[in-house]
């Protein structure tokens, strides 16, 4: 592709990318201004925009919005990074040690199907209404979709590229390093990527565990009392955090997987 498509198919992509969100936000317009849809339901966004700029000044029950969102990046961010990085290990060992796989295979694919939400009372009656079954009950999601995306990407390491190293005297731990986890990381990128996401939708059933503070926190209790503004604003606000996490996990993944789709 010359240099000239290259800049057409990027300034496409950009303006598609910046049109559809403003797609959506005409839709919400027309149907909050029409009458398409009830306020306590669907509120116009200059009032989503007022209980947004009112927590900024005032904070939420209280607690001013940027500990509410400290709160939150606390528990998703330890409960990703720990859940990863177990998940990673976990699964390349599951990927290329058939007695590893063997040992996690019944419990691990047992508990994937479980809704997060069926957990919290276990989680409640183990680990008390703190932060930790908080923290537990994230980890838990992201450790089992890492596992499965990087054990899929270990297992699909050629086997050409096993033999050579192998025919060169490599040993079995330069073989995993230099091999098996470049073979397997496009999978473990895109298992970072939806772990993340699923980690912020556990958010708020997390944050049915008890505590006062979080965004979760915001969004269930505006919704027990029908603060649909309220209930919007704290929506948004883990949207955005999604979207910047994600647009961040891409360029990393665009930064170490630089050969993936070039072959």
């Amino acid at each position: 592709m010359s240099e000239n498509r290259q800049r057409r198919a990027r300034l496409r992509y950009v303006l598609l990318a910046a049109l559809s969100p403003l797609a959506l936000l005409f839709l919400w317009v027309a149907a909050t201004r029409h009458g398409w849809v009830r306020p306590v339901i669907l509120p116009p966004p200059d009032a989503v925009v007022m209980s947004f700029v009112d927590m900024v000044v005032s904070g939420y029950s209280g607690i001013p919005l940027y500990v509410h969102v400290a709160a939150s990046l606390m528990r998703v961010g330890v409960a990703f990074f720990v859940g990863a990085l177990l998940g990673i290990f976990v699964g390349m060992l599951r990927g290329r040690v058939a007695e590893v796989d063997a040992i996690f295979v019944v419990p691990a694919e047992m508990i994937r199907p479980i809704p997060p939400l069926g957990l919290i009372p276990l989680f409640i009656l183990w680990f008390g209404i703190g932060e930790l079954s908080k923290i537990l009950l994230i980890l838990t999601s992201v450790f089992l979709i890492t596992m499965v995306n990087a054990q899929a990407g270990a297992r699909a390491c050629p086997a050409d590229p096993l033999r050579a190293a192998l025919s060169l005297g490599a040993d079995r731990f330069q073989v995993f390093r230099y091999v098996v986890l470049p073979a397997a990381l496009p999978q473990i990128m895109t298992g970072l990527r939806v772990a993340l996401g699923t980690a912020l939708s556990i958010l708020v059933a997390s944050e049915l565990l008890g505590g006062d503070r979080g965004l979760g926190f915001i969004v269930l209790d505006a919704s027990n009392f029908f603060r649909t503004t309220y209930v919007f604003s704290g929506v948004i606000i883990i949207g955005i955090v999604g979207l910047a996490s994600d647009r961040g996990l891409a360029w990393l993944s665009r930064r170490w997987v630089h050969w993936e789709g070039r072959r």
